[in-house]
């Protein structure tokens, strides 16, 4: 492909997971972390290749986002992996407590993502076109009743992405929307039981590597035509009509 990627979380497991699949197709990738620099690092000194990079913001802090792009200046596709997810049980918090949580979640999930975008999609024209992967969440259509905001900020990158599709096509930049179920990753592992697994005719969960595939099917050339798209990833955990 020979593309300069940016990828957003790129120390957790799916990040990981993704910073591969596009190195070890001779892309040069932007590593993406807010706060733990020395797992971005040994991410990007295990990726084959060179001229790899790592590039930090918090992504709830627009002018972060700003400075980390002009380290960037050229780019071909961006995946808007990065999010925090908190539980907020909603009878179990202070008020106080429960507004932070909601605050945090949506500035870094959906505003970062939105801001990430408009960043990127300016470099992306200037370049010819490019492609916009989301990472979104079976949550955004099943809901998830211990974390409602990170549903909610799941369920408003998916229009964000479709929003973006349309008005971006004009300028050969398309975006793609991935709504994995639960993924086999060190964050959500203590959660992952027999019942979660159950959930699925196949009897387990997605491994990080099968969605990182898929973001990289999708950042090939011939799939222009899926965008605005969301394609679940949950092994028919949750099926949407």
């Amino acid at each position: 492909m020979n593309k300069k990627i940016l990828i957003t979380g790129a120390s957790g497991g799916i990040g990981k997971a993704l910073c591969n699949a596009f190195a070890n197709e001779n892309n040069t990738v932007f590593l993406h972390y807010n706060s733990n620099k020395g797992r971005a690092e040994s991410v990007l000194n295990q990726l084959p290749g060179s001229n790899h990079q790592t590039v930090q913001a918090d992504l709830s802090k627009p002018d972060q986002i700003s400075a980390m792009f002009d380290l960037i200046k050229v780019i071909d596709v961006v995946v808007n992996n990065a999010a925090v997810v908190e539980p907020h049980i909603l009878d179990q918090l202070k008020f106080d407590e429960w507004t932070n949580i909601w605050r945090k979640t949506i500035d870094t999930n959906l505003i970062g993502s939105a801001h990430i975008m408009y960043f990127a999609s300016r470099m992306m024209k200037k370049n010819g076109g490019g492609k916009f992967i989301n990472i979104s969440s079976r949550g955004a259509f099943r809901g998830e009743p211990n974390a409602p905001a990170y549903g909610a900020s799941k369920a408003g990158l998916n229009s964000l992405g479709q929003s973006m599709a349309v008005a971006l096509a004009k300028d050969n930049i398309f975006v793609y929307t991935l709504a994995p179920g639960y993924v086999d990753t060190d964050r959500v592992k203590n959660l992952i039981d027999d019942g979660v697994k159950s959930q699925s005719p196949l009897n387990r969960v997605a491994t990080p590597e099968e969605v990182a595939k898929t973001a990289l099917w999708l950042a090939m050339e011939k799939n222009q035509f899926l965008t605005g798209s969301i394609i679940d990833i949950n092994g028919a955990s949750y099926l949407r009509s």
